[in-house]
């Protein structure tokens, strides 16, 4: 495939952050990078469009509440942009955001903000190795929300 094709494998970073908060935003990069990763980050929903049009990263964490666009509509674009794309949304809040959402946009999952570094973590190095081998992101869970296993230990989602 060519670099301009959107199905395109050629990943020029391995994660690309979409979080408004910059303290937030560069304590999610110094982590991953201490990880060994290649870590970009925007602070707006249309900058992430352009980022992804032009580096196509492996794994997107988008915060969900982005001060122009909301991290589904975020989703959705980056889906039609970089299809290879696994995509992780974050925030404090899950109001909106129901399985069925969540499928049709391709998110592979949810993580509730303050995010577990290492949860996080682990859940990125699982979806870059799969999308690295294959060029894809990984299947969708069938269970869409939380719980999803990582090495020897899985995330859930509170029910409160």
């Amino acid at each position: 495939m060519s670099q301009d094709d959107p199905g395109t494998a050629s990943f020029l970073t391995d994660v690309l952050i979409i979080e408004d908060d910059p303290t937030q935003a560069e304590e999610l990069a110094c982590y991953l990078r201490r990880a060994g990763l290649r870590v970009d980050a925007t602070v707006s929903g249309s900058l992430a469009i352009h980022t992804v049009a032009r580096l196509r990263p492996k794994v997107a964490l988008i915060d969900y509440n982005l001060p122009d666009l909301d991290g589904v509509t975020v989703a959705e674009r980056i889906k039609r942009l970089s299809p290879g794309t696994a995509m992780i949304v974050m925030s404090g809040r899950i109001d909106g955001l129901s399985d069925h959402t969540l499928a049709n946009t391709g998110i592979f999952t949810f993580m509730n903000k303050p995010v577990a570094l290492g949860p996080l973590r682990s859940a990125v190095l699982t979806l870059i190795r799969t999308t690295t081998r294959t060029g894809l992101p990984p299947p969708l869970p069938k269970k869409r929300l939380l719980p999803l296993p990582f090495g020897s230990f899985s995330l859930s989602r509170s029910s409160a």
